[in-house]
């Protein structure tokens, strides 16, 4: 099962307050790339994520790959806005 953003908000809904969630896609943007990117509202909702996640494995992910979670270079809401609208320029550009 290839998750997708709602799966994921689905799963994760009780654990950690987030306000970004981006799952990316493939150029064609039928399947996911294994990877999403969060921001939490607090350092405390990601110690606790990171606490309830890193290393377990996702209920209808099919692989035996857990969870890998590390912190990102990007860190906050508008600076994880800015760096999506830039990813998605740069796609858009002929």
């Amino acid at each position: 099962v290839k998750y997708t953003q709602e799966m994921l908000l689905e799963e994760w809904k009780s654990i950690g307050k987030f306000d970004f969630l981006y799952l990316p896609r493939t150029a064609c943007g039928k399947t996911s790339l294994s990877y999403a990117f969060i921001n939490f509202a607090s350092e405390a909702d990601a110690m606790a994520f990171q606490a309830a996640w890193h290393l377990k494995r996702l209920a209808q992910f099919t692989s035996r790959k857990p969870v890998s979670i590390s912190f990102a270079k990007v860190q906050g809401l508008q600076e994880n806005l800015t760096q999506l609208r830039k990813k998605r320029s740069r796609c858009s550009d002929p």
